[in-house]
């Protein structure tokens, strides 16, 4: 995960570069906006709003050093939904405070102020009602495990339920009568929150080099052909040479995608009929790795879209085992 680290101030600067070089992981990049050279810092040289939506547009966490005030405005034309908004946190300049603004459980911005307060000796304010009560928060347990929110208004109905310290009943079933979370792949009883397991995985394997924008076009048709979309994708893997692949990273932050890496030697262990490439193997190990790496991830479920190959990208999708 990157997080973009906004300041605007030399105490704000000082703050960031503590996250910096403390933290390997989430990797912070500081930007600053201030008449001084900051040395290890990216100065932003245009509008501070660019910025911003530049990290919308990639789902990129954003952490602003200063006031609160400050954040509200800056990312107030950015706004969309609570399911799909990326975290948005605040730091003070004296490194008291991490307060999650935006996004606290469907993002996880709660859990990165924890982070992040750890990291600096901060104090992580959350103000999300079922973290401050101590109770079950439903749209973290669906992040948590993989699953689709069907109706988003359902939330509110079991949250107030836990908030009144009431059990809340999830069921695994079709004919689950008086659940309060029904996890299903058809909504056949009248639950208050439907969840319904996310069905398939991705295998992509890509010239090094290839950005989000040119992995997204060649995902984009093998999906409509399906007739699926992000939604519905549990996880996406590749081979372990393409871990640090920037435009595989971004497609990961900017869906919310698990992805997964194999090593060579494993993906030759997965059985099946694959569309092999000499050159692939020559260079990678493998013959095939989105293939391969698909039904790796899917638990050796069945493939739903063989190898799709163009302008350097290739794409297969399978469908989990046992959904």
């Amino acid at each position: 995960m990157k997080i973009a680290a906004i300041c605007f101030s030399e105490d704000g600067a000082g703050r960031v570069l503590q996250l910096t070089k403390s933290l390997k992981e989430p990797e912070v990049t500081g930007y600053y906006k201030t008449e001084q050279i900051m040395e290890g810092l990216c100065r932003i040289e245009g509008r501070t709003e660019e910025l911003v939506a530049e990290c919308f547009a990639l789902h990129t966490p954003i952490l602003f050093v200063g006031a609160c005030g400050i954040a509200v405005r800056m990312i107030a034309p950015f706004l969309k939904d609570k399911l799909s908004d990326i975290p948005v946190l605040v730091m003070d300049e004296a490194g008291q405070y991490v307060i999650p603004i935006l996004s606290g459980h469907a993002g996880g911005a709660n859990r990165l102020a924890a982070f992040l307060a750890e990291a600096v000796g901060a104090v992580p304010v959350i103000t999300t009602a079922t973290d401050v009560h101590g109770t079950f928060s439903v749209d973290s347990f669906a992040v948590d495990h993989r699953l689709t929110i069907e109706n988003r208004e359902g939330i509110r109905r079991v949250s107030a339920k836990a908030l009144r310290g009431e059990p809340i009943r999830i069921h695994i079933a079709d004919d689950a009568e008086g659940a309060d979370v029904l996890i299903a792949e058809h909504k056949t009883v009248d639950a208050p929150l439907w969840l319904s397991p996310k069905h398939y995985v991705l295998g992509i394997g890509c010239r090094k080099g290839k950005t989000l924008e040119e992995i997204e076009a060649v995902v984009a048709p093998v999906m409509k052909r399906l007739g699926i979309g992000y939604r519905d994708i549990y996880a996406f893997a590749s081979i372990d040479l393409k871990e640090h692949e920037q435009g595989l990273l971004d497609l990961s932050a900017k869906y919310r995608l698990p992805f997964v890496t194999f090593s060579a030697e494993r993906l030759k262990r997965v059985e099946g009929d694959f569309n092999g490439s000499s050159f692939v193997q020559s260079v990678v190990g493998v013959d095939n790795v989105c293939e391969r790496a698909a039904i790796l991830l899917a638990g050796g479920g069945r493939p739903v879209a063989e190898k799709y190959a163009t302008e350097g990208v290739t794409v297969a999708v399978a469908k989990r085992r046992g959904l």
